[in-house]
Order: structure tokens, then C-alpha cells, then sequence
């Protein structure tokens, strides 16, 4: 530190004087932000090399009027901040490791802490404990397995997963899952919608729609409209069905995964006809086709699922 010394070859007393109180300050400044990780001890040691590096360089005779008071520069703050860290050693360790040794031992040290490190005042930061996750009812519990099991790749996963949400006694779940299993358009699954949609209708006059192109076919389509049709029992496993069209009983059926098919026979004037109708599933939850009797005529027939 002879650099800094007066041109007369006396010590410089205001810049040592200087240098120390900077030290100082930037010692404890760095203490002081302590909850953010250990400045004090990384600053030392930089400081510490660098008093090393600079010190060793000076003894070039290039070098010495540039690197000797950056030397004793370095020195003095390598001296304020190991007194900090030796002082680690004679305060509580647990509050000197989580505030720093000024925030502990010096009065108002904790309060001028908190002004500077705003966001963690007291010391670490505290653990907040996350909320918990919503508790979800059986019906969303269903809906979400369904969900899941229908987002999976194997075929046999999203159809296991159809049917095991029919099996539910609720039947606001069992209707939204077959209102999902209709809409995703897979043959496999719009099957088990369909069976389950003629399943809750059995007992139930349903419409039947029938357009005839010609004159000579109205009287065929007068006859599927008259009584309409009629779901008696259902097997959910084969798909078959039984009831009535155009007479209360006499007509059977099978859902199958291309569509519907429906025989019956239809008295038209005075004679019965073997009647046939092959039904297609819409997106719109109607049975759509055409209804052929052995007289070879033939009408456009629709009927509501809904």
C-alpha cells in the first residue's frame, strides 16, 4: 500500500480513511442481503483473489503504479469481509446463516434489512402451502375416467371405457356419457349409444317419418306412420330388439355397428308385406334410410333417437 502515501513519502491518511469506510459499507451492505444466498463469503473470496492477482502483478515495475493501490484497495475489502465471516463463528448460527451477522448482532439491523431486502424481511423465505386440489363429485370422477379412457389409442380401451360408463345407476352420467359416446363418431361406440338411446324409449311409441317418391308407395309409407314403432326389450350385449311397427308387436331388429336393421310385416290394403328398413346413425340423433317391402316398394324413413 506505499501508492497510497502522500508525494511527500507520508501515509495518505483521507485515502485510507476512504477506502476502509467503502469497505466497510460494501461488507456489510452485502451481509445484509444474506437471505438471498451467501454474498458475504463470494465476495471475500473475489476479493481475496484479487488482492492475490494484482499483488503479484505489481511487483512488475510496468505494473506497479497501476496495480499497487488496486491492491491495497482489494486488501482492505478482503479484511472487511473476513471480519464478517469470522464474526459467522461468535453469533447464533442459525439466525446469522439465514440473516447474516448484522441483521442479528447490530441494533435495527433486522429493520434496515427488511427496507433492503423487500421481499424476504425476517429471514427465508416461508413455505406457502398450495391449496388443495378440488375435490371432484362421483358424477365428474365418472366422466373424467371416461374421458381419459376415450383419449386412448387402443380401440378395445375406448370401447371397455364406453361400457363401463353404462353400467352407472346415475342417469344424469349414464345420459351425458351417451350423448359423448354418440358424438365421437366411432362405429364401435355410436353402437353402444344407440342401443342404450332405444333401450330408455322401450315402451314408447316412436315416430316414424316415411316419404314416399311416388303415389303408388304412399299407401306403404301411411302404413310405417300409422302405428309408428314400438321397442318391447332390448339384449345391450347382441344388440337385438323386438316390439311392433305398423301393428304393436311382430317386428324385431338389431343395432349393429353399420347402422340399424329392422324387419316387421305391414298390412297395406288388404294384404301383409315383409317389410325391411336399414337405418343409419346421423349426427343430428336420428335413425335415417329406406324401408323396402316385398311388393318392391320402397320410401325414405326417419326416425327421432331423441
Amino acid at each position: 500500500m506505499s501508492d497510497m502515501h502522500a508525494g511527500g513519502g507520508g501515509p495518505n491518511i483521507p485515502v485510507i480513511l476512504g477506502a476502509l469506510v467503502c469497505a466497510a459499507v460494501t461488507a456489510m451492505l452485502a451481509d445484509l442481503m444474506t437471505p438471498y444466498g451467501p454474498v458475504v463469503l463470494t465476495l471475500g473470496i473475489a476479493f481475496a483473489a484479487l488482492t492475490l492477482v494484482s499483488g503479484v502483478l505489481s511487483l512488475l515495475p510496468p505494473l506497479t503504479g497501476l496495480l499497487r493501490p488496486l491492491a491495497g484497495f482489494a486488501l482492505l475489502n478482503a479484511i472487511a469481509f473476513g471480519v464478517l465471516i469470522g464474526l459467522w463463528y461468535v453469533a447464533p448460527k442459525p439466525a446469522a446463516v439465514e440473516r447474516g451477522v448484522v441483521a442479528t448482532l447490530v441494533p435495527f439491523g433486522r429493520t434496515v434489512q427488511s427496507m433492503i431486502v423487500t421481499d424476504q424481511p425476517h429471514g427465508p423465505p416461508v413455505a406457502v402451502a398450495a391449496a388443495p386440489a378440488p375435490q371432484l363429485s362421483d358424477a365428474e370422477r365418472a366422466m373424467q375416467t371416461l374421458s381419459q379412457g376415450l383419449a386412448s389409442a387402443d380401440p378395445s380401451e375406448r370401447l371397455r371405457a364406453g361400457v363401463d360408463s353404462l353400467r352407472t345407476e346415475d342417469q344424469a352420467v349414464a345420459a351425458a356419457a351417451v350423448d359423448k359416446l354418440y358424438r365421437t363418431n366411432d362405429p364401435a361406440l355410436r353402437q353402444l349409444a344407440v342401443k342404450r338411446l332405444l333401450l330408455n324409449r322401450r315402451g314408447a311409441r316412436m315416430p316414424l317419418l316415411a316419404v314416399a317418391a311416388t303415389p303408388e308407395a304412399q299407401p306403404f309409407a301411411n302404413a310405417l306412420q300409422g302405428v309408428g314403432l314400438t321397442v318391447r326389450s332390448l339384449n345391450e350385449a347382441s344388440g337385438a330388439f323386438d316390439g311392433g311397427l305398423c301393428a304393436p308387436t311382430g317386428m324385431a331388429g338389431t343395432v349393429n355397428r353399420s347402422g340399424v336393421t329392422i324387419s316387421a310385416r305391414c298390412r297395406i290394403g288388404d294384404a301383409d308385406h315383409n317389410t325391411v328398413l336399414v337405418l343409419q346413425a346421423t349426427d343430428d340423433f336420428k335413425l335415417v334410410g329406406d324401408a323396402r317391402n316385398d311388393a318392391g316398394q320402397s320410401v325414405k324413413v326417419e326416425l327421432p333417437l331423441m
